[in-house]
């Protein structure tokens, strides 16, 4: 495997909505420790201070990242929809700033 750039006890993964626990599971067993895992949706306030030092969000469909979330997501590397669709994700501007969106 190849070498990361970034410690991954560094990484900062932000799970919200209960996103299904195979998520934390996979991602504990592959090393990664800095995870939070919420069960409910935040609202914008909220959302925009908890993703200021994430590289990685997960999320469901009821969390809105919104153009002014993602102005103060100064390290997300990307985000993923653990639902259908990707709605929920202003595309347009998380195009802007180069993060990718996957579902």
């Amino acid at each position: 495997m190849s070498q990361l750039s970034l410690d991954k006890a560094k990484i900062r993964f932000l799970l919200l909505e209960g996103v299904h626990k195979n998520a934390l599971d996979v991602l504990s067993n592959n090393g990664y420790t800095n995870i939070e895992y919420l069960r409910g949706a935040l609202d914008e306030d909220a959302l925009i201070e908890k993703i200021k030092d994430a590289h990685f969000v997960g999320i469901r469909s009821r969390t809105q990242i919104t153009e002014k979330v993602l102005a103060a997501a100064n390290k997300l590397i990307a985000i993923g929809c653990f639902c259908i669709g990707t709605n929920q994700v202003n595309l347009k501007a998380a195009m802007k700033k180069g993060i990718p969106v996957f579902n």
